[in-house]
């Protein structure tokens, strides 16, 4: 009798430590699945194969494609733009007009205009807003130029510019860079020539701007 009710003790002791050994090892991966948000495949995608950057050593690309037409582009300029405030050292943010349309080329050759001139940080924000805030229609070199006269860039130095055999360069590198990518929407995000992220993918701006860092983590601790 006494075997009996021994067995059936170790039995209910070893059936709680089973149990709790289990429980253990589902909150682990519950933590690690917490850890890890963010899954390849879903949020975000990997270039294969991964494209060359420009950067130093050392230093972690993050490239945004865009186009000033894009509404989706200019709701992700303000959340840029305070990420940007207080942005990893390690991170290097790039900028690169798609062109995914042939309607697109004009803004493209504008900012790689400006590029040359030295006045795409100051006019960036200010062609944004004057297309969804003020309803400027900028579609050809004309129209822009008009516009950035009123902004003190002179209208004939910006045509030769935008009309120059380095923008012409420029967008050829650049049609070629998003097929590289693979994109097919802007706003996209390339961290470091490997990794693919859209606000769709990752679900929403804040989002972007979460996996952006974390990949770029990812990158820095691996290099």
């Amino acid at each position: 009798m006494m075997d009996n009710k021994l067995n059936k003790t170790l039995v209910v002791i070893f059936s709680i430590l089973l149990f709790s050994a289990l429980l253990a090892t589902i909150n682990a991966e519950q933590e690690q699945n917490s850890d890890s948000e963010f899954l390849e495949g879903h949020h975000y995608h990997r270039i294969s194969p991964a494209v060359a950057t420009n950067v130093q050593d050392g230093s972690v690309e993050v490239l945004e494609l865009f186009w000033y037409g894009c509404p989706h582009c200019f709701e992700f300029e303000k959340y840029l733009k305070a990420w940007g405030q207080d942005k990893p050292e390690y991170v290097e943010f790039m900028r690169m007009p798609a062109v995914l349309n042939k309607s697109w080329i004009p803004h493209a050759r504008a900012y790689y205009a400006l590029e040359t001139m030295g006045e795409v940080e100051r006019i960036h924000p200010i062609f944004f807003e004057a297309i969804h805030l003020q309803g400027r229609r900028l579609r050809d070199v004309e129209s822009i130029g008009r516009f950035l006269s009123q902004h003190g860039i002179d209208a004939d130095e910006f045509e030769k510019a935008y009309n120059s055999f380095y923008v012409e360069t420029k967008i050829k590198r650049s049609n070629q860079l998003v097929r590289d990518y693979g994109s097919r929407s802007v706003p996209t995000i390339i961290v470091n020539g490997k990794y693919r992220i859209t606000a769709s993918s990752a679900g929403g701006y804040e989002q972007v701007l979460k996996l952006m860092n974390q990949l770029a983590q990812q990158e820095e601790n691996s290099s």
